[in-house]
């Protein structure tokens, strides 16, 4: 897997942060038994109820490794934060389900398979403690590097399937993967310009390059997001700090339209004070400390966003977005690969980044 990762603050607006979907998830399904029935039901480990499978998977195919979150919901009556306490109440055991992927060309039936992808079961211990049952955290994986990037593969739509191996029912959802899409400015050189009294740095790129739309090579992103990652050293150890900008949506569904972004540089240092402020920082030994990421998201991880986002201040009763048939969930796709390194910088950032690390 790559090393990408974002700030909680891309996550929550791309919509990337797994955990948080499969929350809002999980508490939707628990809340059906709740809203029907009183708090005070006891909880009958013997009671028949319908367990409803949960999976939040996204695609990204310039990954190293694919991971799917599957766990379970349920309907039926007692109270749902006993339920949530039990283990085998929100997780598969994994002798009882399968999970696969599948892919066909997006012109064909699924029932000609292409390839095949097994997922292997794997736990996380870094569960946080919470209403839901925390010592172990399952999770699925599958190594796909070099399985997805290939010409072939883009044309290809992809479905995961969560098989029950008890009653045989499966759970499934799809999607396709985002096409190239190529970064027309800024080049190597990271430099602003005047315009109107503030420093801008001009970022465009295409929603999808001309060879990607001609060759059916991948879909076009719904929302994109700029990103600026800052390389540095803490305590003496090389990491990064990732500042996000506004997200772009897609308006012009004609491929090789450009879309842009104006990053302040104002903006910019504020946020990479704020973000090591208080840490024992000093500058890394790479050459290229400043990278701009375009990350990009599916119509279906934006629906999602979109979804669960509270758009104002007044109470809104929305219905969940899931793309998964037979459960809940999210089957989606990203890119977050595409960027630009910036070999040379500008003497305005230099300087204020000398008296940022007070040199």
């Amino acid at each position: 897997m790559n090393n990408l990762t974002l700030s909680p603050k891309a996550k929550r607006r791309l919509g990337l942060t797994g955990a948080y979907i499969l929350a809002t998830v999980l508490a939707v399904v628990f809340l059906f038994p709740f809203i029907f029935t009183s708090c005070e039901v006891e909880f009958d480990p013997n009671e028949e109820w319908k367990a409803v499978t949960v999976v939040y998977g996204v695609l990204d195919q310039d990954d190293d490794t694919t991971f799917v979150r599957v766990q379970k919901g349920f309907l039926g009556s007692g109270n749902y934060l006993d339920f949530s306490k039990v283990k085998d109440s929100i997780y598969y055991k994994p002798e009882d389900i399968d999970v696969f992927m599948i892919s066909h060309y997006y012109w064909e039936a699924d029932s000609i398979v292409r390839d095949t992808f097994w997922f292997n079961y794997t736990e996380s211990y870094n569960k946080e403690d919470g209403d839901f049952f925390a010592e172990t955290s399952p999770i699925y994986y599958c190594v796909t590097r070099g399985r997805l990037n290939h010409t072939e593969a883009m044309k290809q739509t992809y479905k995961i399937v969560v098989r029950n191996k008890k009653t045989m029912e499966e759970t499934t959802a799809s999607t396709r993967l985002i096409g190239d899409y190529d970064i027309i400015t800024p080049g190597n050189y990271m430099q602003f310009q005047n315009r109107a009294g503030k420093q801008i740095l001009n970022c465009q790129w295409y929603n999808l390059n001309s060879y990607a739309d001609a060759y059916d090579q991948g879909i076009m992103a719904k929302m994109y997001q700029p990103v600026i990652r800052f390389y540095y050293k803490e305590e003496g150890k090389e990491t990064f700090a990732d500042i996000d900008f506004a997200t772009q949506l897609v308006k012009n569904q004609h491929a090789g339209v450009p879309m842009s972004f104006n990053i302040e540089l104002d903006l910019l240092l504020d946020e990479l004070e704020r973000s090591l402020k208080g840490k024992n920082c000093s500058p890394t030994d790479r050459s290229s400390m400043f990278e701009l990421y375009i990350l990009s998201c599916d119509l279906n991880m934006y629906e999602y966003y979109s979804n669960s986002r509270q758009e104002s201040m007044q109470l809104v009763d929305k219905p969940i977005y899931t793309n998964v048939n037979n459960g809940y969930g999210l089957f989606a796709a990203r890119r977050q690969s595409i960027k630009v390194k910036f070999t040379r910088i500008d003497e305005k950032v230099v300087l204020a980044l000398n008296e940022l690390f007070n040199l």
